[in-house]
């Protein structure tokens, strides 16, 4: 049996792996879906919140778990992800990225959703007067995470969608092989998402080698294909054993 802590991406929170959760702890495990800053029910204000904010919340999620973990980060949770390897490598058991941002060191989100220029995920994106959040054109919502969800879950994942802290697209990140480098990576690619493209989805995973698997989806397969997802988790967790070195 495994822990996992699955990680949300842009303006979403826990809620969105509400329906991976609960088949993941039917067969046994462990799993949880914290809320990052400024999103989801954490109330912090969002123009606030930095990448350290992210990792520190995180950190202090790990250090009271009892074993190392399978660390799942969605989209721009990917940043997150990489940064909190870097912090807490020996808590970790498996790094997972799920149609994710897979940065490099000294990178930020923002310099690898520039590759493509005119992607819908660049021209939808709205930023507040003061610069510090953003949203997304709600007309343009749908299409680009949810084209192949049902009505139902789409409409619910869009009146929970918050603004989202420019700061954690915009901050390099520090990675070390030492560090970030020891940890296991696997990426699971979608290969129908119209918010990080499939090409750049597999131009991340050339610079940075993982683990590859592939699903035949959208930007939010919690949603459209949570059973094949949790299949996903449940076969890297069996195939990435605990470190020897993760006490």
């Amino acid at each position: 049996m495994a822990t996992f802590v699955l990680v949300h991406g842009a303006c979403g929170g826990g809620w969105c792996w509400e329906k991976v959760v609960p088949l993941l702890q039917a067969h046994g495990h462990k799993a949880c879906a914290p809320d990052l800053p400024g999103l989801g029910d954490d109330h912090t204000p969002p123009a606030n919140v930095t990448l350290a904010d992210n990792v520190e919340k995180l950190s202090r999620l790990l250090d009271k778990m009892e074993e190392p973990v399978v660390l799942v980060g969605h989209s721009l949770g990917g940043i997150t992800i990489s940064q909190l390897a870097e912090a807490r490598r020996r808590k970790i058991r498996a790094l997972v990225y799920l149609c994710a941002l897979l940065p490099a060191n000294g990178q930020t989100g923002r310099d690898l959703t520039s590759q493509e220029t005119d992607t819908m995920f660049r021209l939808s994106r709205q930023v507040s007067p003061d610069g510090l959040t953003y949203t997304f054109a709600r007309d343009k919502v749908p299409s680009l995470f949810y084209a192949d969800v049902s009505p139902e879950d789409r409409y619910r994942a869009m009146e929970r969608l918050r603004p989202q802290p420019l700061a954690i697209s915009t901050t390099p990140v520090t990675l070390t092989a030492e560090r970030f480098g020891s940890v296991p990576r696997w990426y699971i690619e979608c290969t129908h998402d119209n918010a990080i493209r499939i090409n750049l989805q597999r131009a991340m995973v050339k610079a940075s080698p993982c683990k590859l698997l592939t699903m035949e989806c959208g930007h939010s397969p919690f949603f459209s294909h949570p059973e094949e997802l949790a299949e996903h988790l449940e076969a890297i967790a069996a195939a990435t054993p605990a470190r020897p070195d993760a006490a």
